[in-house]
């Protein structure tokens, strides 16, 4: 089934990558991966015409995301493309005026005006109501832009639309993995060349992986177990959970259960990795302290970092991330974190590259150190390393 994604957004707004990632991966996890993806201006009737047009000649599946941000009207290009005219749809009006009265917010009563044949995709969230129109094969779909109020129409209406659409009743695995997407993706290849029987997509940000599979419900027992056998076998040191769970999560859930307390240094992370950790609720029974040790002075007082050692080798060094966590665990954590590395844009003194990073793990049974040269902004380079740490982490308890 081929699906056809529009974006209209402001060109005046800063572009949010994430954002879109967030929307398209949301079509991707069901299996429903967009054919072609359009981002056109806000004021672009013109192209939303042509490309509308185009893609009625081959897509199944139209999907039209910010039509509250389309400064032209939008509705009506549609009515007129598919011989039908626009009218106030009292469904729709009903959800209106319900939002407006617990918002306190006058919406424009266009939002309550949509093509004949239309059935209404609620908003709880927002004015802007959605829509679905059926015309033969072809489902057109019109949905709002912000994220609090797509995402709910998404997961609550849409894709269930379209899977009902398709016919076939699905069921869905969440991996979470971390570590080469070429490994990974091979491994899953490999899986389907042995039972052709699952579809998969995968998402990645800043090191941090979901994969999502989704098998034929009908699907038997014994196939599905040979997909899995094979990719927990060649992967298994990567597959940190079997469900959706962020790494800070993950790595609450394994300290739990070990009954173990948990303490971080973190120079240039400043504090990320803790609060990853900090953000489960019942995070105190877990973490002992998460500390920014910023400056050379602080690592010393703080964590008693050999001050001959930080002038030798430097901040951002194997050895200092050593002592950093060695010094954690001398004031009583059962795990330690420690990170210190460059993020950028510039280098330090030192004239090491920015990138360049040390993160130590280790329990008082012994520290490992592990380098690691990132590459991209400030912030990919920052939120890789906390990832990083993470997995490491999990992956160090997960072996005791």
């Amino acid at each position: 089934m081929k699906t056809a994604l529009i974006f209209f957004r402001s060109v005046k707004e800063r572009f949010d990558g994430e954002y879109y990632q967030s929307v398209v991966s949301a079509f991707n996890h069901s299996g429903f991966k967009p054919s072609t993806i359009e981002m056109l201006a806000q004021n672009d009737d013109l192209t939303f015409k042509r490309r509308f047009d185009e893609f009625r000649d081959f897509a199944d599946n139209i999907v039209i995301v910010g039509g509250d941000k389309a400064t032209f009207d939008l509705k009506k290009i549609i009515a007129e493309c598919m011989d039908t005219a626009l009218v106030e749809n009292q469904n729709a009006k009903t959800f209106v005026d319900a939002v407006a009265k617990s918002n306190g917010v006058n919406y424009p009563e266009s939002y309550a005006f949509l093509p004949i044949e239309a059935s209404v995709i609620p908003n709880i969230h927002g004015g802007y109501q959605g829509f679905f129109l059926d015309s033969n094969q072809l489902t057109i779909a019109v949905l709002p832009f912000e994220k609090k109020e797509i995402s709910v129409m998404l997961s609550k209406y849409v894709l269930p639309y379209f899977e009902n659409k398709l016919g076939v009743k699905r069921e869905k695995l969440v991996l979470k993995y971390f570590g080469d997407l070429v490994s990974i993706e091979q491994t899953l290849e490999q899986a389907k060349a042995l039972v052709d029987c699952f579809e998969y997509s995968i998402t990645e940000l800043n090191g941090d992986v979901t994969v999502d599979i989704l098998f034929d419900a009908n699907l038997a027992l014994d196939k599905r177990g040979q997909v899995l056998r094979h990719i927990f076998t060649n992967q298994k040191e990567n597959v940190y959970a079997e469900f959706e769970r962020s790494l800070g999560e993950r790595l609450f859930d394994v300290l739990k259960l070990r009954k173990l307390k948990l303490a971080v240094a973190e120079s240039f992370t400043g504090g990320r990795v803790v609060s990853s950790v900090i953000n489960t609720p019942g995070a105190s029974e877990v973490v002992d302290e998460g500390v920014v040790t910023y400056s050379n002075e602080s690592k010393m007082k703080r964590l008693g970092v050999n001050e001959k050692d930080l002038k030798t080798h430097g901040a951002v060094s194997s050895v200092v991330a050593y002592q950093m966590a060695v010094g954690l665990l001398r004031n009583g954590a059962d795990v330690a974190i420690s990170t210190t590395g460059i993020a950028g844009p510039k280098s330090d003194d030192t004239n090491k590259p920015v990138g360049l990073c040390y993160i130590a793990v280790g329990t008082k049974e012994g520290v490992h150190t592990y380098k690691y040269n990132f590459s991209g902004s400030r912030e990919k380079i920052t939120e890789t390393a906390k990832n990083t740490a993470l997995f490491l982490a999990i992956k160090k308890l997960k072996n005791l």
